[in-house]
């Protein structure tokens, strides 16, 4: 990127960015990532010509940030003490100086990378904010008025006098039933021939039991007709059936 970029802050002051860059120690990282060696071993004087022409590639800019300014004077004189013949303690620590900025700059870009891709509160997720002020007190306050009386006091009556339906099951009879009947039919002899219904219970009073008996007797009696323990005859429609028992069992 070539051009120069302008922002302005919430303070309305003004930001420079030169070439993409933020500032100079972003910039100087940058160039020292370039020589593609540890942060800390870098060439201050490589990385003060490079910067020193990145200065001079822009210095047509009238508005260029002071603080690239400031720190280009800071290396064409580190650069020209580093070109003399003896080093003097001063400019080791210039030297070092400036490699622990570039360093420690480096460390807050990463940190700050980061940090932005954490998850941010109100953004990737919310929290319920309330006030953890309460007290105690043993005072009882009633909040009601009659309506909500006459509703709980109808609600308790309601609860102590509920009345449950109750259906009492009819005790109806099975084929199971009708089968234990007709097994008596083997107590006579098998040429006999007797009446389904003389093997009905005696004590069914109730119209509904005796139906269901009836049911019950004549659907077992299929049942045995099939496997063969017993013979139905009956010779006319509604006449009697009579059983007899089956060749089978004979």
């Amino acid at each position: 990127m070539n051009q120069e970029l302008y922002e302005k802050s919430e303070d309305n002051q003004l930001t420079v960015n030169i070439s993409g860059y933020e500032g100079p120690l972003d910039l100087l990282l940058d160039l020292s990532k370039k020589q593609k060696v540890d942060i800390l071993k870098i060439s201050i004087l490589e990385l003060s010509e490079q910067y020193l022409l990145f200065i001079n590639e822009n210095i047509e800019n009238i508005k260029l940030n002071a603080d690239y300014l400031i720190m280009a004077s800071f290396l064409a004189f580190l650069k020209s003490k580093l070109l003399l013949p003896e080093k003097d303690e001063e400019i080791a620590e210039l030297e070092e100086d400036i490699t622990q900025r570039i360093a420690h700059y480096n460390a807050i870009k990463i940190a700050t990378s980061e940090l932005s891709g954490l998850p941010r509160q109100d953004i990737d997720f919310f929290i319920n904010k309330f006030s953890k002020e309460f007290f105690i007190s043993e005072n009882i306050v009633i909040n009601a008025n009659l309506s909500d009386l006459i509703n709980d006091y109808l609600k308790l009556y309601n609860r102590n006098h509920r009345e449950s339906l109750k259906i009492n099951e009819d005790k109806l009879y099975s084929v199971q039933n009708g089968l234990e009947w007709l097994k008596k039919i083997f107590n006579f002899h098998h040429d006999e021939w007797r009446n389904i219904f003389e093997f009905l219970p005696k004590n069914i009073c109730d119209l509904k039991l005796k139906k269901s008996a009836t049911v019950s007797i004549l659907l077992a009696s299929l049942n045995m007709v099939k496997d063969g323990s017993i013979e139905l005859s009956q010779k006319k429609n509604f006449s009697d059936i009579f059983i007899k028992i089956g060749e089978k069992n004979g």
